[in-house]
């Protein structure tokens, strides 16, 4: 397995399973760091590339979760299967996120994707929502980097109730919040800090510690959007401290939403020199893209409508649930310049079609073609490609051998009569 930092680890399955057998200590949580710890130091299950004990302490924390992902996947470990709603169309379903985790960029070596592996700065300030430490506001933090060793007091406390101690913020790398160095001081601004300024620390922390390969995408059966989960499910860093996150009330309601909508369709219609294209928006489920993401917008050329026999105008659709979805997601989400580049992005569709070619069709098909390969890698997307040339041309067999029996036979008598 190649691992975030360049390292590689060979593991045995007959000893991590033989080792997974064994009596689990007591204080352990099942699918666990520690219980990870212990498979992974149990004898000839980790080594080196070169044959040598892996020093499984020694690793980043980055490298260790990529390894433990490893193990939840391969049903070392137990996984408990998250219970969840689709965040597109709230369609209920059930889980194991790590048995949909994509390994094959970890056993064939492609961990060069400039986004998905890059390395964290430990060395920078990174922002954050303002939390009170002391009589100061705090805007920033700084995380260090950190081994299974040091971070072993936060795995002894995943088991337990989710809280904040100066040795547990020692052991998630936070060196400073603000000018605040003290683990102490540091321990109760987090403790005190409102649960979106909390969670902004968290996903930092995931950041650092966890490689963004370890996502799971789930897609939804009922309206194929992309769900994308944690893996492994269970991290021993707490989202949530204090009460849930409070959901923020200034997006416009449907009335004022399509007020917004109806006067950038008009400014932009004029400037660029089109009408007689509906515009409508649609408070639905939101239609989701090839690669599974909620809409914004979508256009559809115009025709003949096929049961009336009428002709039908192009239309525009914007998906007010969206754009609320992405508001909520996002502070800095400006819902009206989203609004103007949507209806923008889909007039050009419109334009492309009465040319008779859409290019931005074709580019957004690429870039979603371009991040699924990014996600699974260069080499599986090769693999699969050629299962399913193979499974084509099988089923073309299969339902074309009797025309291959009749031309042989006719071939036979027409030579050899």
């Amino acid at each position: 397995m190649h691992l975030p930092s360049g390292r590689v680890a060979r593991l045995s399955d007959e000893a991590v399973r033989r080792a997974g057998t064994r009596a689990r200590a007591p204080e352990t949580r099942p699918g666990g760091c520690m219980e990870a710890l212990a498979l992974l130091e149990a004898e000839d299950v980790a080594r080196t590339d070169a044959g040598a004990p892996l020093d499984v302490r020694g690793l980043s924390l980055r490298d260790f979760h990529v390894l433990r992902a490893l193990l939840v996947h391969a049903g070392v470990q137990a996984e408990e299967q998250a219970e969840l709603a689709c965040e597109n169309c709230g369609e209920a379903f059930r889980v194991g996120p790590s048995s949909l985790l994509e390994i094959a960029p970890f056993i064939d070596g492609e961990l060069d994707d400039p986004e998905l592996d890059a390395p964290f700065d430990h060395e920078a300030s990174h922002a954050i929502p303002a939390i009170r430490v002391g009589t100061e506001l705090a805007r920033s933090i700084r995380i260090a980097a950190r081994t299974v060793e040091e971070a072993l007091p936060l795995f002894r406390a995943e088991s337990s109730q989710a809280r904040i101690t100066p040795a547990i913020v020692v052991a998630m790398g936070i060196t400073a919040i603000g000018r605040e160095r003290r683990a102490s001081a540091i321990t109760k601004a987090l403790t005190d800090a409102p649960p979106e300024a909390y969670q902004a620390v968290a996903d930092l922390l995931y950041e650092a510690h966890y490689s963004a390969r370890l996502v799971a995408v789930h897609r939804c059966a009922a309206c194929g959007a992309r769900n994308d989960l944690d893996v492994p499910w269970q991290r021993e860093i707490p989202y949530e401290i204090g009460e849930p996150r409070k959901a923020r009330r200034d997006f416009p309601d449907l009335d004022a939403f399509e007020a917004m909508v109806a006067s950038a369709a008009d400014r932009i219609y004029r400037a660029r020199g089109v009408r007689n294209i509906d515009l409508v928006v649609d408070d639905d489920v939101p239609a989701c893209d090839d690669g599974g993401e909620p809409l914004l917008g979508c256009y559809t050329p115009g025709g003949t409508d096929a049961t009336l026999g009428i002709p039908r105008a192009p239309e525009i659709r914007l998906f007010y649930r969206t754009f609320q979805a992405e508001h909520r997601h996002d502070r800095s989400f400006d819902v009206a310049a989203e609004i103007d580049e949507t209806i923008d992005h889909e007039i050009t569709h419109h334009l492309h079609h009465l040319a008779g070619d859409d290019p931005l069709d074709d580019e957004e098909h690429a870039v979603i073609e371009k991040e699924t390969i990014r996600r699974i890698g260069k080499r599986e997307a090769a693999r699969r490609a050629g299962k399913g040339l193979a499974s084509d041309f099988a089923g073309f067999v299969r339902t074309t051998w009797p025309l291959f029996v009749i031309a042989f036979v006719a071939t036979y008598f027409t030579f050899c009569r």
